[in-house]
């Protein structure tokens, strides 16, 4: 039988912003080991899915394309269930302070391909309102080329908008276990109102993860400079990505420096993953509670119970 961290429920109110990230970094710290336990399969997952891309040119390019397909799939499918493996703990945690590994998996697993679906969904939508923005403000922008920095700000708003609902739509689902039809709608009841303050701090947790991920990835890139495994030649290529960790597929790239890098940074990215979905399931209750009066309601089950 799985044990949890047993403790007092956690007093449901309103989160100010500072108060959110606070709140996510306090549970995140809290339950550290169960958190990491399901992020874990992230990171196996990729490591296997890159060892298989380092011998997918053994095969010549339709053996490659064999082997890249089916990984692909994978690795997205379980990226899937572990984020919602990763919302299902928050909720456990934020609700009643302890977190089963076994009951946060089962709803992400259960409603694996309704997971699936709205990821598509949104991403497609994202990308399709990406394009056709920048299609359309493309011939503009050669003129004046100076204004495409003005674009950028819609860019980043068109992907938070549509990452801010996809993540709802997704709580709506594992959480309240919603359709996917009635998940679409309770997304967008939740967030009607208040959409650029929500996007707003979907933006700012998410550079909390990154800054986060920054800096240790900084930090121990420099210390293996001192062991000799790596160079600052190497160390600024990966750093030309914040966010994305470029995988040593190339073969003359197959170092035991680049290996030992890249082991490390994804460690890194595994760590720091459930920072950006703890604080987007935690803004996720805090609209529930804002709109809803969700802490009333948990607060007259807990003394009915």
């Amino acid at each position: 039988m799985e044990t949890g961290i047993q403790n007092q429920p956690t007093t449901l109110r309103p989160l100010g912003f500072g108060e959110l990230l606070d709140t996510t970094l306090t549970l995140y710290r809290t339950h550290l080991l169960r958190f990491l336990g399901i992020a874990s399969s992230y990171f196996t997952t990729i490591v296997v899915g890159s060892a298989i891309s380092v011998f997918k040119s053994s095969g010549g390019q339709d053996g490659g394309q064999a082997i890249w397909i089916p990984t692909i799939i994978t690795i997205f499918g379980i990226t899937v269930i572990v984020i919602g493996g990763l919302i299902s703990a928050t909720s456990q945690a934020y609700l009643e302070n302890t977190i089963r590994t076994g009951a946060a998996l089962k709803p992400g697993i259960r409603r694996f391909f309704s997971c699936v679906f709205g990821a598509v969904l949104y991403g497609s939508l994202a990308i399709i309102a990406t394009f056709l923005t920048g299609a359309s403000l493309g011939v503009f922008f050669q003129a004046i080329p100076i204004f495409f920095l003005l674009a950028f700000p819609i860019f980043v708003f068109i992907v938070v908008y549509f990452v801010t609902d996809w993540f709802f739509f997704t709580a709506a689902i594992l959480i309240e276990g919603k359709s996917m039809r009635n998940a679409v709608k309770r997304g967008r009841d939740l967030i009607r109102g208040r959409t650029f303050q929500i996007g707003g701090t979907m933006i700012a947790i998410f550079l909390l993860y990154i800054g986060i991920g920054f800096i240790f990835r900084f930090s121990l890139g420099i210390s293996l400079t001192f062991t000799g495994l790596t160079n600052m030649t190497n160390l600024m290529q990966e750093f030309n990505s914040l966010m994305f960790i470029r995988p040593p597929v190339i073969q003359g790239e197959l170092s035991l420096s680049n290996i030992v890098l890249y082991l490390i940074y994804l460690s890194v990215d595994t760590i720091t993953m459930p920072i950006w979905i703890i604080g987007a399931t935690l803004l996720y209750f805090d609209q529930r509670i804002r709109k809803e009066g969700f802490d009333i309601e948990i607060m007259a089950t807990r003394q009915g119970g």
